[in-house]
């Protein structure tokens, strides 16, 4: 069939409706991925919120292959911040966030990454852990097997690992 100017199918559709209709598909088409079904994260990172750590933990988890795969939960001390007594108000937000991205999001590990020269270790732990090495490691790593255990405690079918992240961004494990 062949369309005159005088034919009446197409009426009500100006050039600027059609360019309107054009751009809403293409915008429509652009959100798609972002409306995709959530079939959960591979991990959660529990860091510190130390800025000078920010790039550093987003490389050490895209080098793990989970960008966009992993949820954050940032508090002062990461980990430190979920188990240490002084900091004992924060604990409840912590494992109520955990269990309601267990649920909603299927996460399937935890990724407790602690820091050098951290200023919420020394609120945590004292002043000593800024000047004495050995004792800073010591308490972070203590740190990090006592929220291996309470994140167990709460959560028994979540892997954990656990890190201590120098300044320049390598991370030392923690078993």
């Amino acid at each position: 069939m062949r369309h005159h100017a005088q034919c009446s199918c197409m009426q009500g559709f100006s050039r600027r409706g059609l360019l309107g209709l054009g751009v809403g598909a293409i915008a429509a088409s652009a959100i798609r991925p972002a409306l995709a079904i959530d079939q959960g994260y591979e991990a959660m990172l529990v860091k510190c919120i130390d800025p000078r750590f920010t790039t550093n933990t987003w490389a050490y988890m895209a080098g793990r292959g989970w960008q966009n795969q992993y949820s954050q939960f940032n508090i002062a001390g990461g980990p430190i911040g979920v188990v240490a007594p002084v900091f004992s108000d924060w604990h409840k937000t912590f494992w109520d966030n955990l269990d309601i991205s267990v649920k909603l999001h299927n996460v399937k590990r935890v990724v407790g990454i602690t820091h050098r020269d951290c200023g919420a270790a020394a609120v945590a732990y004292g002043d000593r852990i800024k000047t004495d090495k050995a004792y800073e490691t010591q308490m972070n790593s203590e740190a990090l097997r006592m929220f291996r255990a309470e994140v167990k405690k709460h959560q028994p079918q979540v892997i954990v690992e656990l890190g201590i992240m120098d300044l320049s961004g390598a991370v030392e494990p923690v078993t």
